[in-house]
């Protein structure tokens, strides 16, 4: 498995961000409602009102997105 990690795919534009983070919001509401086995990136796009590709450009994957959501989710309980 060619395993690209996310920061080669970090969003270099503020639009970039705030759409990744929305995506990431998406996962987050997917995976806690389904959990990791049932949540679909299809799930996580439609919730996010992305297109399918648009998830590829900043995740290659369901397993990288969970592990970049995890760091998301770190970042904001410590900045809160």
């Amino acid at each position: 498995m060619n395993q690209v990690s996310s920061s080669n795919k970090a969003p270099k534009t503020e639009r970039g961000r705030r759409t990744r983070n929305k995506i990431l919001e998406a996962a987050e509401v997917e995976f806690g409602e389904k959990g990791f086995h049932e949540a679909g990136i299809s799930g996580i796009t439609y919730r996010a009102g992305v297109a399918l590709g648009t998830f590829y450009t900043y995740f290659e994957s369901k397993e990288e997105i969970f592990r970049a959501l995890v760091r998301y989710m770190s970042r904001r309980v410590r900045e809160w």
